[in-house]
């Protein structure tokens, strides 16, 4: 117990400062940011599925219900490492922008045969940008600098229950509550640049979060025959109030790359309250487990499985108008991914195998619409994923490392604007080993 709250504490402490999720996404100006796209190593390399993936060995926070899934008696820690490279191109310019985080923490373990529960630190939106521009007056020049920055963090704490616990039949439900905080700021300035001054102007506008959060799930599993086992899966964020304070800043200097030197003339608070919509995602999941077959003096036990989802989620609007661009419109995603694994028993025989047949295998496709627009039309969003899954079987536990790949780029309708990326993630799964298993009952005869 003494290791297991010593871990806790270094998570919680190293994720304060480090898992502050960042972007470079010139549309994360709007609402609240970039939305967090449901990341994980395994889920990113199955085309973004993630409430419709069930193993024992991973705490999936997207769904919830799931939590009752995990081994008994292993206690689950994650963490994962985000990095993107983007390639920005419009009709007069192009641009690349590079940005690696620490994104999130979380923790799982059974609590009884039919009770899950889970807790951590996951991203919920950030904004990251910045652009700049030059116009000459007649005599001087002035530069115009726009910048955003800022994450909101979700500390959830969630919570599953088995309804049906058979050897063919499984039904959960569960559900997550979280408590949001952070801060969004969109900030712009112009410069007077002369041979002899730098004077100019600030003006920052700051949305600071301090809401809670809830979000519900389920899903049905059933065995069709003996090698052959189908599931469903949903998840469902109902209308919500979001509270916070919107925070405006108005300033001149003579010399604008000083603070110090900063006259104010604007600084108020008042609160703000935006209404985060409903979402609805509905997953599937087949699960075949391939006729088992000998290599030299081995048996491998293949197993595939193939997912699809939908998720619908709704626009988000403001109280009273007093963010530019908050309002949003609807959007959805589209997902499938396969994964492939040449044992599906590997603790049971990992003596016998072979290095490349410890390995999970994974690919997908997703499509989607984004919430923001350009002259009245939506962003799109397409991208092919790929990665795997390494078991670290070095003490005999359930850790992994799990990696996962996205190639791909984001349009508008109009082609006036293009930005083309490349997405890895690296999740770390931690465990205990089997003889040293976390929030194991003893009793005494």
């Amino acid at each position: 117990m003494n290791k297991l709250l010593s871990l806790i504490l270094t998570a919680l402490t190293s994720n304060i400062f480090l898992a502050q999720s960042i972007t470079a996404e010139p549309a994360s100006f709007y609402g609240f940011g970039e939305m967090s796209s449901k990341g994980h190593g395994v889920f990113d390399a199955i085309g973004k599925n993630a409430i419709n993936y069930f193993d024992s060995t991973l705490v999936n926070h997207y769904n919830p219900a799931s939590y009752n899934r995990l081994s008994k008696g292993a206690t689950l820690y994650t963490v994962s490492i985000h990095s993107r490279q983007s390639w920005y191109s419009n009709t007069n310019a192009q641009q690349f922008a590079a940005t690696p985080m620490v994104e999130q923490f979380t923790l799982g373990f059974k609590i009884r045969k039919q009770m899950g529960m889970s807790f951590g630190l996951r991203p919920f939106s950030a904004r990251g940008y910045q652009i700049s521009e030059t116009q000459f007056t007649g005599l001087d020049s002035i530069r115009y600098l726009y910048t955003g920055k800022g994450a909101i963090q979700d500390l959830y704490l969630g919570y599953s229950f088995g309804l049906i616990e058979r050897a063919k039949t499984k039904m959960a439900i569960g559900a997550n509550a979280s408590y949001l905080f952070g801060t969004l700021i969109n900030e712009r300035s112009s410069e007077l640049i002369t041979g002899n001054s730098s004077a100019g102007g600030i003006e920052r506008n700051s949305l600071v979060m301090r809401s809670f959060h809830t979000e519900i799930g389920g899903y049905f599993s059933q065995q069709l025959a003996k090698n052959h086992t189908i599931a469903i899966s949903a998840v469902y964020q109902p209308k919500m109030m979001l509270n916070g304070t919107y925070q405006r800043e108005l300033y001149s200097s003579a010399t604008i790359g000083s603070p110090n030197t900063y006259d104010t003339i604007l600084n108020n608070n008042q609160p703000f309250a935006a209404l985060l919509a409903q979402s609805s995602q509905f997953g599937f999941c087949y699960n075949w487990k391939l006729p088992k077959y000998k290599r030299q003096t081995r048996e491998l036990h293949p197993q595939l499985q193939i997912l699809a989802s939908y998720s619908l989620f709704g626009a988000n609007t403001q109280t009273e108008n007093l963010l530019t661009g908050f309002d949003q419109k609807n959007y959805e995603r589209l997902s499938f991914g396969v994964q492939f694994q040449p044992e599906f028993k590997v603790l049971e025989n990992m003596a016998t195998l072979k290095g490349f047949e410890k390995i999970s295998y994974r690919i997908g496709y997703y499509q989607q619409t984004l919430p923001y627009t350009n002259g009245g039309l939506q962003y799109q969003e397409q991208g092919f994923t790929l990665g795997f899954g390494v078991p670290l079987l070095a003490q005999i536990s359930l850790s992994s490392l799990n990696v996962g790949l996205t190639f791909g780029q984001r349009t508008i309708e109009s082609n006036i604007w293009k930005e083309q990326f490349i997405g890895a993630r690296v999740s770390l799964i931690m465990a205990p080993s089997n003889f040293e298993k976390w929030f194991r009952k003893r009793q005494l005869d």
